[in-house]
């Protein structure tokens, strides 16, 4: 949402994403093509619900939008959250306009359990909804 940032910002956005991951907090990673000469998108698991619980985000650059690559990604990372000791439970919050990220999320067999109201901003600083989607250990 606020891109371009200056290479400053960027450094500082790369030590801060290393320190929460040795943290434990939040485990980022980018998405490449097979030379890893571009940047695809990315995926990461976040620890922004209850303790049991995992956030799965992912976004993929517009023009590699529609190749499986957040798909592949995604399903990926719920596979290791879902390995970790403590976690329970993977969500997947996306807008309800967003009908790439629903996508992803029910072929992945999240089940939506939620939307909450108004809860977000846009870019343009507009509240919006977010649907709240949930996969468990079977």
């Amino acid at each position: 949402m606020h891109e371009p940032v200056s290479l400053e910002d960027t450094r500082n956005r790369l030590v801060l994403r290393a320190k929460t991951f040795s943290d434990g907090e939040e485990f980022t990673y980018s998405i490449f093509n097979r030379a890893e000469t571009e940047v695809y998108g990315g995926v990461g698991l976040h620890r922004r619900a209850e303790a049991d619980c995992l956030e799965l985000g992912y976004w993929i650059r517009v023009d590699r939008i529609g190749q499986g690559l957040a798909t592949e990604a995604a399903r990926a990372l719920a596979a290791v959250a879902l390995a970790l000791p403590g976690i329970t439970r993977v969500q997947i919050d996306c807008d309800p306009r967003n009908q790439r990220s629903i996508r992803v999320a029910e072929k992945l067999g999240f089940r939506f359990v939620t939307r909450q109201e108004a809860d977000k901003l846009t870019p343009i600083g507009e509240p919006r909804d977010t649907l709240v989607f949930e996969r468990a250990n079977t």
